[in-house]
């Protein structure tokens, strides 16, 4: 497959999983539409040769900020009257097939990317010793903002569920 035939594909997945997110009523459902589409900016960095990137974004954000938000999620003791009926039968054959969709893609995209990277691509994003020294030293002020919101929004969650409800 060329190049342009996978980044077409990922950037389909990306903005599939982008709206399943929204338009998804269950947020369990909404959680795993968001991996779905943050595996799929992975691969978009696979294809620019960044594979320091693409691990980051799946170790971090597809990895411990989704635990954090299916933690906050399950925190806020949502009944099922609140987010709907869940079809599970019905969701096991798409899940498999949307899955393997996935994979097949991955696995091409990293294919690709390996292949561009021992191919000495002028495409490839900054040697990782330069970002971290930019990401500690120019941009320190908006990873400090980001975990702050980060660090409020979890404090926020908590207070929320903590609250004594109503009536009872």
């Amino acid at each position: 497959m060329t190049l342009k035939v996978l980044f077409l594909l990922v950037a389909l997945g990306a903005v599939v999983g982008a709206i399943g997110m929204l338009s998804s009523p269950n947020p369990v459902h909404s959680a795993l539409f968001l991996v779905w589409t943050l595996f799929c900016v992975a691969a978009v960095y696979l294809l620019l040769g960044a594979e320091f990137l693409a691990i980051v974004q799946i170790i971090v954000y597809a990895g411990a900020i989704m635990v954090l938000f299916l933690f906050i999620i399950m925190l806020l003791n949502l009944r099922r009257d609140e987010f709907g009926d869940d079809p599970l039968p019905r969701q096991w054959g798409w899940g498999l097939i949307l899955s393997g969709l996935l994979a097949v893609i991955l696995i091409s995209v990293a294919g690709a990317a390996l292949t561009l990277r021992f191919a000495g691509d002028p495409l490839a994003l900054t040697p990782i010793p330069e970002l971290a020294r930019m990401l500690f030293t120019k941009y320190l002020l908006a990873v400090e903002i980001a975990s702050l919101i980060l660090l409020i929004a979890m404090v926020g969650v908590v207070v929320l569920a903590k609250r004594p409800k109503e009536g009872v």
